[in-house]
């Protein structure tokens, strides 16, 4: 195999459970000049990855490789797919989706490209495992599993969420 000089970035998943299905990678506005294919594996894979990374020689870091396959959605049905994830209480997005209600009119106004594009809006909840009671009561549902920590401070997070999920 020829090496081709591709970065990945490989997060470990910090808690037991399985990140198979979809987990959320976004930049969170921090993150701006990272530009290279990432992924989550699990805690376990994780821990083999590290306890390797230990205990290679220099030799063995010359020779690694790492093979990744990044594929589409496993539903994948032919269409482009495009996703905006968002908050209801977030006047830029919204902002963003009223312009681009245009060009996505157009897009299914269009017979070439009506039944070739889907666009889904995705809702952003964050997990407050840290959290006082009291806060957990007011901002989240699943006993904080589920938060608008980023709110409004007039709007309780549970209104968001709600509105969010309407």
């Amino acid at each position: 195999m020829e090496n081709i000089g591709t970065s990945v970035g490989i997060i470990i998943n910090n808690s037991d459970e399985n990140p198979d299905g979809r987990p959320i990678m976004f930049d969170d506005g921090t993150g701006g000049g990272l530009r290279i294919p990432s992924m989550m594996i699990s805690k376990d894979d994780g821990l083999v990855l590290m306890t390797w990374l230990k205990n290679a020689s220099k030799a063995d870091y010359q020779n690694i490789v790492v093979m990744a396959e990044f594929v589409s959605n496993p539903m994948d049905d032919n269409r482009v797919h495009y996703e905006m994830w968002l908050t209801s209480t977030s006047n830029r997005a919204l902002d963003f989706l009223e312009d681009f209600e245009r060009f996505h009119t157009l897009l299914h106004n269009d017979e070439q490209l009506e039944d070739n594009v889907k666009f889904e809006p995705r809702y952003i909840f964050w997990a407050c495992d840290d959290c006082d009671e009291e806060y957990v009561e007011r901002e989240c549902y699943g006993n904080g599993k589920y938060c608008a920590i980023d709110n409004d401070p007039i709007l309780p997070g549970r209104e968001i969420i709600d509105e969010d999920l309407r």
